[in-house]
């Protein structure tokens, strides 16, 4: 077909009932309604979605907040890469370095470096006329309000400071207290930068869910708006130095609907205390960064793909300030490389894909339309709860968020351990090649960590974790079962060595014999199981009975107690939880002789 008959096509306008007529046909009579999913924040998403579903909202007001100053910057957000570095001459290198190569902030962190004598001279050269400073680490922020009291840092703005309540350090009356002087001071000495700090990332890094965090972001942000108006501040002035930070994970349009939503809650909020709507969008302020909780020192490489998704996300959502962890943070590797990619991540985005030409790119799809609406509404539902109870301060004291987020966290962990949700190199195509080097002690929790116990575990074991596989007839019958052990011993480090095709008992036995190995996988089609597995178990005990035997496969319920009194463990089947039966096979070659070692 010529380009000039393919401009006048067109394509027939169908009914959302042909669609799910044609989808039912397609899916073999399943329904449509096996298609939908059920998320984590108990939304229930369907396969599609049409105009009806849109909300009847101004999306400028509620989404686009300070549409008017988006329009009038250059640069649609900041990129605020932060730089940490063993010297001053290193960190001072640095910083220059990458704001020559398209960081738009000045981002560091001070980390173990003494600040008494060098910190002055460093920010006086750094600071620039239109470059912002962003920064949430505590002891840098608290060394900048230290220099402004003795300083005068002129051009200095932006954000910088820390949240004593999602820290989890400041939590009794005493600490917030003197919370509340270091704020008072970085206000009298440092007018123009925004130093209340609502940061969600660490709920979101403990497994929040979406609607979690907004709730949890709103009820921090009244206690400290509370907090300040006791101190005699204005509403005005509590709000506009206020600056609210969340840490993005791997729901694509999730993570879109939750800054999205928050904007429109946020007003909401500001709205019920009597600030006039024109007002309470400029005092939004909002930066993300990509999240911690789903990266792994497994495969480490992927992270890139994950932190590449997730900043995606942020930015179409609409966020001011963007930190985009380099790949191997988590491993405590950070290397020029690393922080190379992370930030060229970010101009990938805003001058190749022209992310930065464009504000609220996902407004208008009824997808994301209807999700921010839902998710905006359950997670005011949620704030409310918290707001019945006594407000952030006592459901962080009383256990009551540890607890809600605990819930989530092990439904997140146990769906990666059945493998319902899928972590590459970590619980499905594992590189059994890695050498994984003990975690960082500032590691935090992660959903890999499971994941990287045991192939740590496999790692320092006396014998080197083999499995024999004994595949039962030709090879196309047993190998998409084979196939499967395999990938799932390698989650857990274990490797895997395949027998011939086994047309007999003797080539059964020639292979055990050969082998030796202390365990065993049978994998075949589920008639062999009944015709030769009796005969199977009983030839390789013959052999050792200290060898444990699996099938590859489910066993049967009306075959189990059979099955396991003639000898056979157990089995290795499609969402089974592979940290647990992992878990109890490596004690196999931790716990067994050393007779033979692979």
């Amino acid at each position: 077909m010529k380009l000039s008959d393919m401009k006048g096509q067109s394509f027939s306008r169908r009914t959302l009932t042909e669609w799910q007529e044609a989808a039912e046909k397609a899916l073999k009579g399943k329904g449509v309604h096996s298609l939908h999913t059920n998320t984590y924040e108990n939304i229930d998403l369907k396969p599609l979605y049409t105009e009806e579903d849109v909300p009847n909202r101004d999306r400028v007001k509620d989404y686009i907040p300070n549409v008017e100053g988006k329009l009038e910057r250059a640069s649609k957000w900041f990129i605020a890469q932060s730089i940490k570095r063993d010297s001053w001459e290193e960190l001072t290198i640095a910083v220059k370095d990458a704001l020559s190569r398209g960081q738009n902030c000045l981002s560091f962190s001070i980390g173990n470096l003494k600040h008494e004598e060098h910190f002055y001279p460093f920010l006086k050269e750094m600071i620039g006329s239109d470059t912002p400073v962003f920064i949430l680490d505590q002891k840098t922020s608290l060394a900048i309000v230290e220099i402004g009291e003795a300083h005068e840092l002129k051009g200095l703005h932006g954000i910088f400071g820390f949240d004593p309540l999602s820290e989890g350090e400041w939590l009794d009356e005493g600490r917030l207290e003197e919370w509340m002087k270091v704020v008072e001071e970085a206000d009298k000495c440092l007018p123009e930068v925004k130093t209340i700090i609502v940061n969600s990332a660490p709920f979101h890094n403990k497994g929040a869910s979406a609607t979690q965090e907004l709730a949890f972001a709103l009820s921090e942000g009244v206690t400290y708006i509370e907090t300040l108006l006791e101190k005699g501040w204005t509403l005005e002035k509590a709000t506009e130095k206020m600056h609210f930070h969340f840490s993005i994970g791997s729901h694509f349009f999730m993570e879109i609907a939750k800054i999205r939503a928050f904007k429109k809650l946020w007003q909401e909020v500001l709205s019920c205390y009597g600030i006039a709507r024109d007002l309470t969008s400029r005092a939004i302020s909002i930066s993300a960064e990509t999240s911690r909780f789903n990266k792994s020192t497994l495969d480490p490489y992927v992270n890139m793909l994950r932190s590449g998704g997730e900043a995606f996300s942020a930015i179409l959502a609409g966020v001011d300030y963007l930190v985009v962890a380099p790949f191997n943070e988590v491993s405590g590797n950070v290397n020029s490389f690393s922080e190379r990619i992370a930030r060229n991540t970010q101009l990938i985005l805003g001058e190749e894909a022209h992310l930065d030409k464009v504000i609220d790119p996902g407004g208008g799809s009824y997808y994301v339309e209807w999700l921010s609406e839902e998710v905006g509404k359950l997670a005011w539902k949620e704030f409310q709860q918290i707001d019945a109870k006594g407000g952030m301060l006592v459901s962080l004291k009383d256990g009551s968020i540890e607890n809600q987020m605990n819930r989530v966290r092990d439904a997140r962990i146990h769906d990666l351990a059945t493998r319902k949700n899928s972590m590459i190199g970590t619980n499905i195509y594992a590189n059994l090649e890695e050498t994984l080097t003990d975690p960082p002690s500032t590691s935090g929790e992660r959903l890999s960590l499971p994941f990287e116990g045991l192939r740590r575990r496999a790692q320092k074991s006396t014998r080197k974790p083999v499995a024999g596989l004994i595949g039962l007839g030709e090879l196309k019958t047993h190998k998409p079962r084979a196939d499967f052990v395999k990938g799932f011993l390698a989650t857990g480090g274990i490797h895997a060595h395949q027998s011939k095709e086994c047309m007999s008992k003797e080539d059964i036995l020639h292979f055990v014999e050969e082998t030796r190995y202390p365990y065993y996988v049978v994998c075949g089609k589920d008639e062999e199981y009944h015709d030769q597995l009796p005969m199977i178990v009983e030839s390789i005990h013959v052999i050792d009975a200290d060898i444990v035997i699996d099938i590859a496969g489910k066993i049967p319920d009306e075959k189990r107690n059979k099955w396991e009194r003639m000898g056979l463990n157990g089995s290795i089947y499609n969402k089974q939880n592979i940290l647990k039966k992992v878990d109890e096979l490596l004690t196999i070659w931790e716990e067994g002789n050393d007779s033979e070692e692979a």
